[in-house]
């Protein structure tokens, strides 16, 4: 008898507890949810247009530099393997050495530009893409959404979840265009002073 009313006041006391400690728990906080294409803002804003264009420009400006020099070493070559027959060994192999190191100064300056040019592009994306989270930041607090997701990682959702239309019409806004800082191309070696690098 005592085992049954100790059960039946326990059961009395948890249900004249529950709302208490119902009201108490922390109410859970309503997602709200927006999603952006980062890839194409990148693609399609004005800015991102920029930036591909001037790593264009100077890509074909070092392409048409080193289609040249490739050239003129390939004639050099040539032009060495003529004369080979009228020249002594050692002034053949002094004209052999020189042409090695001109290849090999072409092949240093070449990875140079590689390098310079992708630092310029890194720079102007990490330019672009603070415009674009910043962007997204404003947007998101002025829709109330707490979560933003990449679209590339989302399988369905609403179409009015996605938010990349005005991210890139506020980002053409702001930043029409973009600062794609100069490739720097240092010379293999160092130029005499008073020299200017790649003056000829």
């Amino acid at each position: 008898m005592r085992a049954w009313l100790a059960a039946a006041a326990l059961a009395v006391a948890t249900v004249t507890a529950g709302p208490a400690l119902a009201q108490k728990a922390p109410a859970a906080a309503p997602v709200s949810i927006i999603i952006v294409d980062v890839q194409a803002a990148q693609r399609e804003s004005l800015a991102g247009k920029a930036l591909l264009a001037q790593r264009d420009k100077y890509q074909q400006s070092f392409q048409h530099e080193f289609n040249t020099a490739r050239q003129q070493l390939q004639a050099a070559d040539q032009e060495l393997a003529k004369q080979k027959g009228g020249l002594t060994q050692e002034a053949y192999e002094r004209k052999a050495k020189e042409l090695e190191q001109r290849v090999i100064a072409f092949q240093r300056r070449t990875q140079v530009a590689v390098r310079a040019l992708d630092k310029s592009t890194e720079l102007a994306g990490a330019e672009l893409m603070n415009g674009i989270l910043g962007i997204t930041g404003e947007i998101a607090s002025e829709m109330g959404a707490n979560l933003v997701l990449p679209k590339q990682q989302v399988v369905l959702h609403e179409p009015r979840m996605d938010v990349t239309g005005l991210v890139i019409e506020r980002l053409n806004r702001r930043m029409s265009t973009i600062n794609f800082p100069v490739p720097v191309v240092d010379e293999p070696a160092q130029a005499p002073a008073g020299t200017k690098p790649g003056r000829k």
